[in-house]
């Protein structure tokens, strides 16, 4: 929803792919109800609509079995299609999510140009088997390709599981956050900078992998301890006894290419991102109890 608010500011004509019913759906989007994953109903919808530009975010993204889901080669398989689709009917520039578990983390420091892909999930290694693929097909063509690498996000909406959300839910419910020991060092961006730097890569002539951070990696017991700050429940916070199934213990964006290719910046620092993201939870935590 972040990238349609900021791609509709630009005035563009938005035709948006969902697989459940659109009713309650923002009425000045074209909404079509499509199953990716059927070769067919996308066929239909790329003859149809006709688009210049597509930017691909949709993935298996089930928090309990995302990265290790043999659903997720479905998801190359589906999404190298969708592209061949795309380009058939007049496509220009497509635009793919990709991700930062396509590199290898024992580099700790990431950059497109130089950190080897060695993936450590099934999920790492599709998305980067599908950029490899995408990068060489799109060539051959002459189709305008680039994946966004998104590192690690935080924000409104977040699935209430992921470690930012199930701390401030924790919190302003005042309930015991068990976590690991939090000495891990991560790039996070407020969903919303994540948004505009993708609608930016997506409107520009920037090919090939482009990393989606902030370029600062902070400790995730750090990130934790402002939000308790925040909430004044710092004694419900009980780090080491989750395991880390990634424990790698620094993952950091090199945003070179991001910053002087693109321009481009974040808003958010740290402290303002966490505050947007407590009010929002506070909110949806009122409606949701009443």
């Amino acid at each position: 929803m972040h990238t349609i608010s900021l791609l509709k500011k630009q005035e563009y004509d938005i035709h948006a792919i969902t697989s459940k019913e659109t009713a309650g759906l923002r009425d000045d989007v074209t909404w079509h109800t499509v199953d990716i994953l059927d070769d067919e109903q996308v066929k239909a919808m790329c003859k149809k609509i006709q688009a210049t530009y597509l930017l691909h975010l949709a993935w298996y993204d089930n928090p309990g079995d995302r990265m290790t889901s043999e659903k997720n080669i479905e998801w190359v398989e589906a999404t190298l299609h969708l592209a061949r689709e795309f380009a058939a009917n007049g496509g220009e520039r497509f635009v793919l999510g990709g991700s930062c578990t396509e590199y290898d983390w024992q580099f700790g420091y990431c950059s497109e140009e130089r950190t080897p892909t060695k993936p450590q999930s099934i999920y790492g290694e599709c998305k980067a088997s599908v950029h490899k693929i995408l990068e060489k097909y799109s060539r051959k063509i002459g189709l305008s390709y680039a994946c966004g690498r998104i590192f690690f996000v935080y924000g409104p909406h977040e699935a209430e599981n992921r470690l930012v959300a199930y701390a401030i839910r924790s919190l302003i419910m005042k309930k015991k956050a068990n976590m690991s020991h939090g000495n891990q060092m991560r790039d996070y961006m407020h969903v919303a900078d994540v948004a505009d730097a993708l609608v930016t890569l997506l409107v520009s002539d920037v090919n090939g992998a482009v990393n989606i951070g902030s370029g600062r990696a902070v400790k995730l017991r750090e990130i934790v301890d402002l939000a308790a700050e925040k909430l004044d429940g710092l004694e419900l916070l009980n780090y080491g006894p989750v395991e880390s199934k990634f424990d790698s213990p620094l993952v950091m964006a090199d945003i070179t290419k991001l910053r002087d290719e693109l321009g481009w910046a974040p808003e958010y620092d740290l402290e303002n991102g966490i505050n947007d993201t407590i009010e929002w939870w506070k909110n949806e935590l009122i409606v949701t109890s009443v």
